[in-house]
């Protein structure tokens, strides 16, 4: 019970305060009671005083706690700073149509991993990467609902990691309220000066209400208007309450202008690029009524009962690693950018030094020389990666992707089937066998690898795409039609981030209909077991 009440006193300021008025007030009482008796009876008073003024002492400091609740249980601003941190998330688009980029932020608000962010942030992307805190990534996040007119989107995230939220504030505080604003503004330029990722947080004041026009029907709508030094990323990011740790809103728009630069006679150089201190916010009312049209469960009020969340220590490990995934992510959507392969690399290393044989490190490591065309490096960290997890079948489906570029097909083929014992429906390990029995000019075996494939449940949009293709180009137009009907069948609805690959599945499978008569389509096999898997860098924590 002590233990309980030292962790109190040691977060909260107020208790302290609570605790010495009332000590103040008790002895108050008795130097009162103690001086209306007789000079005589005072050496007979102190074993009563004492017991007398236990009562008033604790009536006192409980009317205090209870008359001021928030007083009572309210938090440091290293509190509030950790939480808004620990339940702000970075987002990272994909576009697979242009290889292109896009960074922004969200915020958890319940418990359930229910992630709220900007339409624009998530709408033109084909996938989804959530990296929470600089400790976990989700490469599968699920896109709720959107509404591109009111630029909010909700996201569900999964993750193994405790996840703290912002629990929603009940209406929009006042002009003059301190905020905070949580992000993961210029992000790539972080990552470029060597640092791990990491949110910041910029201090605000709300300044009022400011009417705008909604995104696309331009409907007349309010927003928040905060002044504080914004930089883009930012979007998506909750503005928190300084005082009640609740969000307040979500950051949409901060205000660039282009400042003249003048050389020393005053001659106009060119622009550039600045922040005016401004920025806007959705508010939380349209959050609420948002979330409720759309049927999306949230904690109703704060339940708190003392500091918000305990002090969880980030691991370093977790943190090179994490940092790595997303500079190698980026590295493979630009081409396999160079430099940004030299950074992953650098925070892999990192991430050995504190722990030097973690298989999946090292596996990701091997991936990065691989993919600079580093063969022999990337071969002893596999190497090494397989001496502890020689089961591993993404890691057997790794090794047989180097021999082939090393041109040992059978070395290759024999890595790429014992991940298949491994793990029956490993798709991109069936494509790869695929390739190299094709190129040993083992033809019908490679038919029976993809049509293996073909036969495992979806693991997603963009494996069955892909499978289809390496069955056309097998001459397996048939078995790619029925795998790409049997996956539009059973997905009646596609995600925002997914329409883009199922419309191209649709247009292929109008070209095949086209081409195949009723009598070519004849396709049957037995579903096999399968595991998950990602194509992008692994993170296993």
């Amino acid at each position: 019970m002590l233990g309980g009440y030292s962790q109190i006193l040691e977060s909260n300021g107020h208790f302290y305060f609570a605790l010495v008025v009332s000590t103040l007030m008790a002895q108050l009482i008795q130097t009162v009671h103690t001086a209306d008796l007789p000079p005589l009876k005072r050496k007979a008073l102190p074993r009563v005083a004492i017991a007398s003024r236990a009562p008033v002492f604790f009536l006192c400091s409980l009317l205090l706690l209870v008359s001021t609740p928030d007083m009572a249980f309210s938090f440091t601003q290293g509190d509030l700073y950790r939480q808004a941190k620990a339940a702000t998330v970075l987002i990272v688009g994909i576009n697979d149509e242009s290889n292109a980029l896009s960074f922004g932020s969200g915020v958890f608000i319940s418990e359930q991993g229910l992630v709220l962010t900007n339409a624009h942030v998530v709408e033109d992307s084909t996938r989804l990467f959530v990296y929470i805190r600089n400790q976990a990534v989700d490469p599968a996040a699920q896109v709720l609902a959107i509404d591109s007119d009111l630029d909010i989107a909700a996201l569900r995230v999964q993750t193994n990691l405790p996840v703290p939220f912002l629990p929603l504030a009940a209406e929009v505080p006042d002009e003059g309220t301190p905020t905070i604003a949580v992000g993961y503004p210029r992000v790539a330029d972080v990552l470029h000066m060597g640092l791990t990722l990491h949110a910041s947080v910029i201090p605000m004041t709300i300044t009022g209400a400011a009417m705008g026009r909604s995104r696309t029907s331009g409907l007349p709508i309010p927003f928040v208007q905060t002044v504080g030094m914004l930089n883009a990323g930012s979007s998506g990011g909750p503005l928190v309450h300084s005082e009640t740790g609740e969000l307040a809103g979500l950051v949409v728009h901060t205000v660039p202008y282009l400042e003249q630069v003048k050389n020393a006679g005053g001659e106009r150089l060119g622009a550039v690029m600045m922040r005016a201190g401004l920025s806007y916010s959705i508010p939380v009312s349209r959050l609420r009524d948002w979330l409720q049209k759309n049927r999306i469960t949230f904690p109703t009020k704060q339940t708190r009962e003392g500091p918000l969340t305990p002090r969880e220590q980030e691991l370093p490990t977790r943190a090179f690693l994490t940092t790595a995934h997303l500079l190698h992510l980026m590295a493979a959507v630009l081409h396999q950018d160079g430099d940004l392969l030299d950074l992953a690399i650098q925070h892999y290393e990192s991430a050995l030094q504190l722990e030097p044989e973690r298989p999946d490190v090292l596996r990701n490591l091997g991936l990065a020389f691989a993919a600079k065309g580093e063969m022999d490096r990337a071969r002893a960290a596999y190497e090494r990666a397989f001496a502890h997890t020689p089961s591993d079948p993404a890691l057997l489906k790794n090794m047989g992707e180097l021999r082939y570029l090393m041109r040992d097909t059978q070395g290759a083929a024999e890595l790429y089937r014992a991940a298949l014992r491994q793990d029956a429906c490993l798709v991109s390990a069936s494509l790869g066998l695929g390739t190299v029995l094709q190129a040993r000019g083992q033809v019908e075996e490679a038919k029976q690898a993809l049509r293996r494939a073909a036969a495992c449940p979806s693991s997603s949009s963009d494996a069955v795409y892909h499978v289809g293709l390496a069955l056309e180009q097998q001459g397996l137009g048939r078995d790619a039609l029925q795998v790409w009907e049997d996956f539009l069948e059973q997905t009646h609805s596609a995600s925002v981030n997914e329409l883009p690959i199922h419309n191209k599945i649709r247009q292929r499978v109008a070209q095949l209909r086209a081409q195949l008569t009723p009598q070519d389509r004849g396709f049957s096999a037995a579903p096999i077991a399968s595991s998950a898997q990602s194509s992008a860098p692994k993170v296993a924590y």
